[in-house]
Protein backbone atom coordinates (compact mmCIF):
# COMPACT_ATOMS: atom_id res chain seq x y z
CA UNK A 1 0.00 0.00 0.00
CA UNK A 2 3.04 2.32 1.05
CA UNK A 3 4.55 1.69 -2.12
CA UNK A 4 1.42 2.35 -4.53
CA UNK A 5 0.31 5.63 -2.47
CA UNK A 6 4.14 7.43 -2.22
CA UNK A 7 4.26 6.87 -6.00
CA UNK A 8 1.05 8.28 -6.60
CA UNK A 9 1.49 10.96 -3.73
CA UNK A 10 4.55 12.14 -5.47
CA UNK A 11 2.67 12.17 -9.30
CA UNK A 12 0.46 14.30 -7.38
CA UNK A 13 2.79 16.43 -5.74
CA UNK A 14 5.34 16.79 -9.25
CA UNK A 15 3.47 15.83 -12.54
CA UNK A 16 7.11 14.63 -12.70
CA UNK A 17 8.19 11.07 -14.35
CA UNK A 18 11.67 12.47 -13.47
CA UNK A 19 10.72 12.85 -9.80
CA UNK A 20 9.05 9.47 -9.51
CA UNK A 21 12.37 8.00 -10.61
CA UNK A 22 14.37 10.78 -8.23
CA UNK A 23 12.07 9.07 -5.23
CA UNK A 24 12.37 5.65 -6.58
CA UNK A 25 16.34 6.07 -6.93
CA UNK A 26 16.34 7.40 -2.88
CA UNK A 27 15.23 4.42 -1.50
CA UNK A 28 17.59 2.23 -3.12
CA UNK A 29 20.73 4.48 -2.84
CA UNK A 30 21.57 3.53 0.81
CA UNK A 31 21.67 -0.01 -0.54
CA UNK A 32 24.84 0.74 -3.03
CA UNK A 33 26.55 2.19 0.26
CA UNK A 34 25.58 -0.40 2.84
CA UNK A 35 24.88 -3.57 1.77
CA UNK A 36 28.36 -5.07 1.88
CA UNK A 37 28.78 -4.22 5.56
CA UNK A 38 24.91 -5.14 6.39
CA UNK A 39 26.39 -8.44 5.21
CA UNK A 40 28.84 -8.49 7.82
CA UNK A 41 26.90 -7.58 10.73
CA UNK A 42 24.30 -10.42 9.92
CA UNK A 43 26.71 -13.00 9.61
CA UNK A 44 27.71 -11.26 13.29
CA UNK A 45 24.72 -11.08 15.40
CA UNK A 46 21.21 -12.77 15.69
CA UNK A 47 19.19 -12.16 12.42
CA UNK A 48 15.90 -11.69 14.52
CA UNK A 49 17.27 -8.71 16.74
CA UNK A 50 18.56 -7.03 13.85
CA UNK A 51 14.79 -7.70 11.92
CA UNK A 52 13.33 -6.52 15.05
CA UNK A 53 15.02 -3.22 15.45
CA UNK A 54 14.58 -2.78 11.26
CA UNK A 55 11.22 -3.11 11.19
CA UNK A 56 10.44 -0.91 14.51
CA UNK A 57 12.31 2.39 12.71
CA UNK A 58 10.51 1.13 8.76
CA UNK A 59 6.84 1.55 11.72
CA UNK A 60 8.05 4.59 12.94
CA UNK A 61 8.92 5.64 9.00
CA UNK A 62 5.54 4.90 7.98
CA UNK A 63 3.74 6.71 10.44
CA UNK A 64 5.69 9.79 9.83
CA UNK A 65 4.47 9.95 6.44
CA UNK A 66 1.02 9.56 7.44
CA UNK A 67 1.22 12.47 9.71
CA UNK A 68 2.94 14.66 7.65
CA UNK A 69 -0.47 14.02 4.57
CA UNK A 70 -3.12 14.05 7.17
CA UNK A 71 -1.29 17.46 8.41
CA UNK A 72 -0.89 18.80 4.93
CA UNK A 73 2.22 20.06 5.63
CA UNK A 74 3.94 17.37 3.41
CA UNK A 75 6.26 18.29 0.83
CA UNK A 76 8.14 16.50 -1.82
CA UNK A 77 11.34 17.14 0.28
CA UNK A 78 9.94 15.15 2.45
CA UNK A 79 8.90 11.95 1.05
CA UNK A 80 12.58 11.88 -0.16
CA UNK A 81 14.02 11.86 3.59
CA UNK A 82 11.70 9.49 4.33
CA UNK A 83 12.14 7.53 1.35
CA UNK A 84 15.88 7.21 2.00
CA UNK A 85 15.64 6.59 5.68
CA UNK A 86 13.58 3.35 4.32
CA UNK A 87 16.35 2.77 2.03
CA UNK A 88 18.85 2.62 5.13
CA UNK A 89 16.69 0.64 7.36
CA UNK A 90 16.28 -2.04 4.13
CA UNK A 91 19.75 -2.23 3.95
CA UNK A 92 20.15 -3.94 6.96
CA UNK A 93 16.94 -5.48 6.57
CA UNK A 94 17.39 -7.87 3.67
CA UNK A 95 20.20 -9.45 4.04
CA UNK A 96 19.44 -10.75 7.35
CA UNK A 97 15.66 -11.57 6.31
CA UNK A 98 16.92 -13.66 3.50
CA UNK A 99 19.44 -15.46 5.24
CA UNK A 100 17.35 -16.17 8.24
CA UNK A 101 14.95 -18.46 5.48
CA UNK A 102 17.02 -21.36 5.60
CA UNK A 103 17.54 -21.20 9.72
CA UNK A 104 14.24 -21.38 10.28
CA UNK A 105 13.53 -24.05 7.97
CA UNK A 106 16.28 -26.36 6.59
CA UNK A 107 18.77 -26.64 3.72
CA UNK A 108 15.95 -29.54 1.89
CA UNK A 109 13.72 -27.11 2.06
CA UNK A 110 14.74 -24.07 1.36
CA UNK A 111 12.96 -23.46 -1.59
CA UNK A 112 9.92 -24.23 -0.32
CA UNK A 113 10.63 -21.69 2.32
CA UNK A 114 11.54 -19.11 -0.10
CA UNK A 115 8.64 -19.58 -2.17
CA UNK A 116 6.07 -19.44 0.29
CA UNK A 117 7.91 -16.22 2.13
CA UNK A 118 7.59 -15.05 -1.73
CA UNK A 119 4.04 -16.05 -1.25
CA UNK A 120 2.97 -14.00 1.62
CA UNK A 121 4.73 -11.28 0.19
CA UNK A 122 2.77 -11.28 -2.80
CA UNK A 123 -0.23 -11.67 -1.51
CA UNK A 124 0.39 -8.66 0.14
CA UNK A 125 1.25 -6.96 -3.39
CA UNK A 126 -2.12 -8.02 -4.53
CA UNK A 127 -4.22 -6.38 -1.97
CA UNK A 128 -2.46 -3.60 -1.05
CA UNK A 129 -2.02 -1.73 -3.99
CA UNK A 130 -6.17 -2.87 -5.63
CA UNK A 131 -6.90 -1.75 -1.82
CA UNK A 132 -4.69 1.79 -1.91
CA UNK A 133 -6.25 2.52 -5.42
CA UNK A 134 -9.53 2.75 -4.08
CA UNK A 135 -8.70 4.20 -0.49
CA UNK A 136 -6.76 7.30 -2.77
CA UNK A 137 -9.96 7.98 -4.86
CA UNK A 138 -11.81 7.90 -1.87
CA UNK A 139 -9.88 9.90 0.69
CA UNK A 140 -6.36 10.51 -0.45
CA UNK A 141 -3.14 8.87 0.16
CA UNK A 142 -2.61 9.42 4.07
CA UNK A 143 -4.77 6.12 5.09
CA UNK A 144 -2.38 3.85 2.95
CA UNK A 145 0.36 4.96 5.17
CA UNK A 146 -1.41 4.57 8.56
CA UNK A 147 -2.22 1.32 7.72
CA UNK A 148 1.19 0.52 6.45
CA UNK A 149 2.56 1.50 10.05
CA UNK A 150 0.16 0.14 12.36
CA UNK A 151 0.73 -3.74 10.01
CA UNK A 152 4.30 -3.74 11.74
CA UNK A 153 2.90 -4.16 14.98
CA UNK A 154 2.04 -7.53 13.52
CA UNK A 155 5.13 -8.11 11.79
CA UNK A 156 7.07 -7.51 15.46
CA UNK A 157 4.79 -9.92 17.47
CA UNK A 158 5.70 -12.27 15.07
CA UNK A 159 9.05 -11.96 14.79
CA UNK A 160 9.00 -12.52 18.52
CA UNK A 161 7.91 -15.59 18.34
CA UNK A 162 10.59 -16.83 15.77
CA UNK A 163 13.53 -19.15 17.29
CA UNK A 164 15.92 -21.18 14.83
CA UNK A 165 15.41 -24.57 14.27
CA UNK A 166 19.39 -25.16 14.68
CA UNK A 167 22.00 -22.78 16.17
CA UNK A 168 23.00 -19.87 14.13
CA UNK A 169 26.64 -19.67 12.99
CA UNK A 170 27.95 -16.50 14.18
CA UNK A 171 30.97 -14.96 12.13
CA UNK A 172 33.99 -12.75 14.19
CA UNK A 173 36.66 -10.80 13.30
CA UNK A 174 37.47 -7.76 11.21
CA UNK A 175 34.46 -6.33 9.33
CA UNK A 176 36.54 -5.72 6.14
CA UNK A 177 38.18 -9.00 6.45
CA UNK A 178 34.69 -10.52 6.51
CA UNK A 179 33.62 -8.77 3.77
CA UNK A 180 36.46 -9.58 1.54
CA UNK A 181 36.20 -13.08 2.60
CA UNK A 182 32.53 -12.63 1.10
CA UNK A 183 33.80 -11.43 -2.12
CA UNK A 184 36.33 -13.99 -2.58
CA UNK A 185 34.11 -16.69 -2.10
CA UNK A 186 31.88 -15.55 -4.66
CA UNK A 187 34.83 -14.78 -7.10
CA UNK A 188 35.90 -18.53 -7.07
CA UNK A 189 32.17 -19.81 -7.98
CA UNK A 190 31.08 -19.42 -11.04
CA UNK A 191 27.26 -20.33 -10.60
CA UNK A 192 27.01 -17.37 -8.18
CA UNK A 193 28.95 -15.24 -10.11
CA UNK A 194 26.66 -15.64 -12.76
CA UNK A 195 23.08 -15.60 -10.89
CA UNK A 196 24.32 -12.42 -9.13
CA UNK A 197 25.30 -10.66 -12.40
CA UNK A 198 22.04 -11.43 -13.74
CA UNK A 199 20.08 -10.00 -10.82
CA UNK A 200 22.03 -7.08 -11.46
CA UNK A 201 20.67 -6.54 -14.90
CA UNK A 202 16.82 -7.70 -14.26
CA UNK A 203 17.33 -5.13 -11.33
CA UNK A 204 18.46 -2.13 -13.03
CA UNK A 205 16.59 -2.60 -16.54
CA UNK A 206 13.76 -5.00 -15.30
CA UNK A 207 12.62 -4.36 -11.95
CA UNK A 208 12.29 -0.67 -12.16
CA UNK A 209 9.13 -0.98 -14.87
CA UNK A 210 7.46 0.35 -11.60
CA UNK A 211 8.57 3.68 -11.71
CA UNK A 212 5.84 4.51 -14.94
CA UNK A 213 3.24 2.50 -14.18
CA UNK A 214 1.33 5.52 -12.99
CA UNK A 215 2.59 7.31 -16.29
CA UNK A 216 0.92 4.31 -17.67
CA UNK A 217 -2.41 4.21 -16.25
CA UNK A 218 -3.33 8.01 -15.92
CA UNK A 219 -1.35 8.91 -19.81
CA UNK A 220 -1.19 5.69 -21.50
CA UNK A 221 -4.12 3.85 -20.35
CA UNK A 222 -6.68 6.87 -19.39
CA UNK A 223 -7.31 5.33 -16.14
CA UNK A 224 -7.27 6.87 -12.16
CA UNK A 225 -5.35 5.79 -9.39
CA UNK A 226 -7.79 2.94 -8.78
CA UNK A 227 -6.66 1.48 -12.13
CA UNK A 228 -2.89 2.34 -11.40
CA UNK A 229 -3.70 -0.16 -8.09
CA UNK A 230 -4.92 -2.58 -10.46
CA UNK A 231 -1.76 -2.33 -12.82
CA UNK A 232 -0.03 -2.79 -9.58
CA UNK A 233 -1.64 -6.32 -8.27
CA UNK A 234 -1.99 -7.77 -11.21
CA UNK A 235 2.01 -8.00 -11.18
CA UNK A 236 1.69 -9.57 -7.83
CA UNK A 237 -0.49 -12.14 -8.63
CA UNK A 238 1.45 -13.43 -11.50
CA UNK A 239 4.15 -13.23 -8.86
CA UNK A 240 1.84 -14.98 -6.48
CA UNK A 241 1.04 -17.87 -8.68
CA UNK A 242 4.38 -18.57 -9.75
CA UNK A 243 5.47 -18.88 -6.07
CA UNK A 244 2.71 -20.76 -5.44
CA UNK A 245 3.80 -23.23 -8.14
CA UNK A 246 7.27 -23.06 -7.51
CA UNK A 247 6.37 -24.23 -3.49
CA UNK A 248 4.07 -27.21 -5.06
CA UNK A 249 6.16 -28.34 -8.02
CA UNK A 250 9.36 -26.79 -7.96
CA UNK A 251 11.18 -29.58 -7.01
CA UNK A 252 10.50 -31.31 -10.45
CA UNK A 253 12.41 -29.00 -12.66
CA UNK A 254 16.14 -28.70 -11.56
CA UNK A 255 16.73 -25.09 -10.73
CA UNK A 256 19.16 -24.41 -13.15
CA UNK A 257 16.45 -25.06 -16.03
CA UNK A 258 13.87 -22.68 -14.03
CA UNK A 259 15.97 -19.71 -13.67
CA UNK A 260 16.91 -19.87 -17.38
CA UNK A 261 13.20 -20.02 -18.32
CA UNK A 262 12.39 -17.20 -16.19
CA UNK A 263 15.71 -15.20 -17.70
CA UNK A 264 13.55 -15.72 -21.08
CA UNK A 265 9.74 -15.09 -19.58
CA UNK A 266 9.82 -12.03 -17.80
CA UNK A 267 11.67 -9.71 -20.52
CA UNK A 268 9.37 -11.29 -23.59
CA UNK A 269 5.91 -10.29 -20.66
CA UNK A 270 7.44 -7.14 -20.05
CA UNK A 271 7.94 -6.29 -23.93
CA UNK A 272 3.97 -7.48 -23.70
CA UNK A 273 3.40 -4.30 -21.46
CA UNK A 274 5.64 -1.91 -23.78
CA UNK A 275 3.60 -2.71 -26.71
CA UNK A 276 -0.27 -3.44 -25.05
CA UNK A 277 -2.66 -1.64 -26.88
CA UNK A 278 -5.39 -1.55 -24.49
CA UNK A 279 -5.63 -1.04 -20.52
CA UNK A 280 -6.45 -4.95 -20.48
CA UNK A 281 -3.51 -6.33 -22.21
CA UNK A 282 -1.57 -4.17 -19.81
CA UNK A 283 -3.21 -5.76 -16.74
CA UNK A 284 -2.34 -9.34 -18.40
CA UNK A 285 1.24 -8.59 -19.75
CA UNK A 286 1.95 -7.59 -16.22
CA UNK A 287 0.47 -10.33 -14.82
CA UNK A 288 3.09 -12.51 -17.15
CA UNK A 289 5.90 -10.38 -15.98
CA UNK A 290 5.24 -11.07 -12.19
CA UNK A 291 5.30 -14.73 -13.30
CA UNK A 292 8.45 -14.94 -15.10
CA UNK A 293 10.20 -12.71 -12.67
CA UNK A 294 9.13 -14.53 -9.66
CA UNK A 295 9.84 -17.29 -11.38
CA UNK A 296 13.83 -16.55 -12.14
CA UNK A 297 14.28 -14.21 -8.23
CA UNK A 298 12.69 -17.14 -5.95
CA UNK A 299 15.20 -20.00 -7.96
CA UNK A 300 17.78 -17.43 -7.92
CA UNK A 301 17.45 -17.04 -4.32
CA UNK A 302 17.04 -20.48 -3.67
CA UNK A 303 20.30 -21.71 -5.71
CA UNK A 304 22.10 -18.85 -3.50
CA UNK A 305 21.60 -19.66 -0.36
CA UNK A 306 22.08 -23.80 -0.77
CA UNK A 307 25.39 -22.79 -2.50
CA UNK A 308 26.76 -20.56 0.44
CA UNK A 309 28.32 -21.78 3.51
CA UNK A 310 26.39 -20.90 6.45
CA UNK A 311 29.12 -18.36 7.80
CA UNK A 312 29.12 -16.63 4.68
CA UNK A 313 25.65 -16.52 4.23
CA UNK A 314 24.88 -13.35 5.26
CA UNK A 315 27.00 -11.33 3.11
CA UNK A 316 26.24 -13.94 0.10
CA UNK A 317 22.48 -12.27 0.17
CA UNK A 318 24.14 -9.39 0.98
CA UNK A 319 25.26 -9.15 -2.55
CA UNK A 320 22.09 -10.38 -3.79
CA UNK A 321 20.50 -7.34 -1.86
CA UNK A 322 23.16 -5.13 -3.58
CA UNK A 323 22.50 -6.39 -6.74
CA UNK A 324 18.80 -6.59 -6.56
CA UNK A 325 18.05 -3.71 -4.86
CA UNK A 326 21.30 -1.58 -5.55
CA UNK A 327 20.98 -1.33 -9.35
CA UNK A 328 17.22 0.40 -8.42
CA UNK A 329 18.42 3.79 -7.99
CA UNK A 330 20.19 3.51 -11.58
CA UNK A 331 17.50 1.78 -12.78
CA UNK A 332 14.59 4.48 -11.49
CA UNK A 333 16.48 7.27 -12.67
CA UNK A 334 17.30 5.69 -16.47
CA UNK A 335 13.58 4.61 -16.35
CA UNK A 336 12.06 8.01 -15.23
CA UNK A 337 14.86 10.20 -17.45
CA UNK A 338 13.52 7.39 -20.39
CA UNK A 339 9.86 7.72 -19.37
CA UNK A 340 10.40 11.95 -19.92
CA UNK A 341 12.30 11.81 -23.05
CA UNK A 342 11.26 8.84 -25.18
CA UNK A 343 8.00 8.02 -23.60
CA UNK A 344 6.90 5.05 -21.10
CA UNK A 345 6.35 2.43 -23.62
CA UNK A 346 9.81 3.15 -25.53
CA UNK A 347 11.52 2.85 -21.67
CA UNK A 348 10.03 -0.25 -20.96
CA UNK A 349 10.57 -1.51 -24.30
CA UNK A 350 14.49 -0.98 -23.71
CA UNK A 351 14.86 -2.56 -20.66
CA UNK A 352 13.17 -5.53 -22.09
CA UNK A 353 15.23 -5.87 -24.95
CA UNK A 354 18.23 -5.60 -22.64
CA UNK A 355 16.89 -8.08 -20.15
CA UNK A 356 16.34 -10.82 -23.32
CA UNK A 357 19.92 -10.28 -24.25
CA UNK A 358 21.71 -10.57 -21.35
CA UNK A 359 19.85 -14.05 -20.49
CA UNK A 360 21.02 -15.11 -24.22
CA UNK A 361 24.71 -14.09 -23.21
CA UNK A 362 24.36 -16.62 -20.08
CA UNK A 363 23.01 -19.14 -21.75
CA UNK A 364 26.19 -18.97 -24.13
CA UNK A 365 28.79 -18.04 -21.40
CA UNK A 366 27.44 -20.20 -18.68
CA UNK A 367 26.58 -23.38 -19.57
CA UNK A 368 27.45 -25.03 -16.18
CA UNK A 369 24.62 -23.23 -14.82
CA UNK A 370 22.14 -25.38 -16.30
CA UNK A 371 24.67 -28.68 -15.44
CA UNK A 372 24.98 -27.70 -12.09
CA UNK A 373 21.10 -27.57 -11.88
CA UNK A 374 20.44 -31.27 -11.41
CA UNK A 375 22.93 -31.56 -8.00
CA UNK A 376 21.22 -28.80 -6.99
CA UNK A 377 17.42 -29.99 -7.48
CA UNK A 378 18.27 -33.13 -5.37
CA UNK A 379 19.48 -29.84 -2.17
CA UNK A 380 16.26 -27.94 -2.80
CA UNK A 381 13.57 -30.75 -3.04
CA UNK A 382 11.20 -30.54 -0.67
Amino acid sequence: MQTAAQAWLVWELTDSAWMLGVVGALRMVPTLVLSLPAGAVADRFAKRNILLVTQTVAMLQALALAALVYSGLIHVWHVMVLATLLGIVQSFDMPSRHAMVIEVSSREDVLNAVSLNSSAFNAGRIVGPAVAGMLISARGTADCFLINGISYIATIIALWGIAPRRPTVLASGRMLTQIRDGLVWVKGQPVARGLLAMIGVTSLFAMTYATLLPVFAEKVFGMSSAGYGFLLSSYAAGALTSAVLLTAFGHIRPPGKLVTLGSYWFPFSLAGLALAPSYGMGVVALFLTGVGLMLFNAVSNTMLQTLSPDELRGRVMSMRTLLFAGMMPAGSLQMGALGQWLGPRAAVGIGAAVCLLAAVAACVLLPQLRRSSDEQSHISEA
